[in-house]
């Protein structure tokens, strides 16, 4: 009787240290990276995560509903609805994600919103019941600058006069000045002007805006009348802001316009960027029955976040999207230069059926967002 006393003594004993070791459970909370989830509106998947965190594991298996609600942004335009929808956490996992399915809407013209909403927890608490999901509009309606070149001289707050000779890294032959013979305004129109004054000596202009107008994102659009004749390349383009510090091509290249005079009725469009080395991607537009030198024509780049188009006269001829670009800098600010160069390794130098004076006449440059 007294050894069983002493043994239920021993297993009591046992028990109470057990109890008292044993940790208790703690029910985790839902966290989220952020109360509002932005997409923009280009994205190319067509779809979105969001991502669900719990604040710790749990032995137990986790549950929540959810559904989405109209809010600016409606179901059948914007997205795709989701009626029910059910997040199940196995136990010890602590992240998990939502999957919508975003639809293009070109009528849109502005950021809309709509939510998840997120019901009946079952083992974990939940402070949060819904996340808002923004869409990014990117169609850009909005002017925010434009240059109409309406003025009696350049508007120099904006515009920078590149100036002197040296080859530009394509061993060049025109000299750039400030000179009013290169570079002027005429009723309302900007006259980029090719001389050759003598011999092998070639003027022309190079403007910038660098450390004065640099944009991120939009639709820019450039009506101008362009130069030809073997040896000149007119261009209209960007480089990155951070071109002093970054270097070339770190610092992201897009050429919204380029012209061999040689070939006066195709114009490229281009991106280069630094992918250990210099890569880029490039296409071309030929223009049917005339050249680019007889009549103005328009030239737009839309720049979204994840895609890249270039168009003449609103006709697309080249697309690029983000997942083709594997460093991506074209995330940060670019500024314009328009400049007419001569000679060099990709036009070669003029030749005795290159007549001059030969002018790029821009008539405005338009930037929307």
């Amino acid at each position: 009787m007294k050894n069983r006393l002493k043994f239920f003594l021993i297993v009591i004993i046992q028990l109470l240290i057990m109890n008292s070791c044993k940790k208790e459970s703690i029910t985790p909370d839902i966290t989220f990276t952020s109360s509002v989830f932005t997409v923009v509106e280009d994205i190319s998947s067509a779809s979105i995560k969001i991502t669900v965190r719990l604040s710790g594991t749990s032995d137990e298996i986790i549950t929540i509903d959810y559904s989405t609600d109209d809010s600016t942004a409606l179901a059948g335009k914007d997205y795709v609805a989701i009626a029910s929808g059910k997040l199940t956490f196995q136990p010890g996992e602590t992240s998990g994600s939502i999957k919508i399915n975003i639809l293009p809407d070109t009528a849109q013209k502005q950021d809309v919103y709509f939510r998840v909403v997120l019901s009946n927890p079952v083992n974990v608490l939940m402070n949060e019941t819904n996340i808002t999901v923004k869409i990014i509009n990117v169609d850009y309606a909005t002017l925010v600058w434009s240059d109409e070149f309406s003025a009696a001289s350049l508007n120099t707050a904006v515009w920078n006069y590149e100036l002197g000779a040296g080859g530009w890294g394509n061993n060049e032959l025109e000299t750039y000045t400030n000179s009013i013979d290169n570079v002027h305004l005429d009723s309302g129109y900007l006259h980029i002007t090719v001389l050759n004054p003598s011999g092998s000596y070639y003027t022309s202009g190079r403007l910038t805006t660098q450390g004065k107008k640099d944009f991120t994102c939009g639709k820019i659009r450039i009506r101008a009348k362009l130069p030809q004749g073997q040896g000149l390349w007119p261009a209209l383009w960007m480089l990155g802001a951070n071109f002093s510090t970054a270097g070339w091509p770190k610092c992201g290249e897009i050429d919204i316009m380029e012209l061999l005079g040689n070939a006066p009725s195709v114009v490229y469009g281009a991106l280069h960027w630094d992918d250990n080395g210099h890569t880029s991607r490039s296409n071309s537009y030929t223009l049917s029955g005339s050249s680019f030198s007889n009549a103005f024509h328009t030239f737009t780049f839309i720049w979204t976040p994840n895609n890249f188009k270039w168009l003449v006269d609103d006709k697309m001829f080249f697309n690029l999207s983000r997942s083709e670009v594997n460093t991506f800098p074209f995330n940060l600010p670019q500024f314009f230069i328009f400049n007419v160069a001569v000679g060099g390794n990709w036009p070669g130098s003029p030749d005795q059926t290159t007549v001059f004076p030969q002018h790029m006449i821009v008539d405005y440059i338009r930037i929307y967002q």
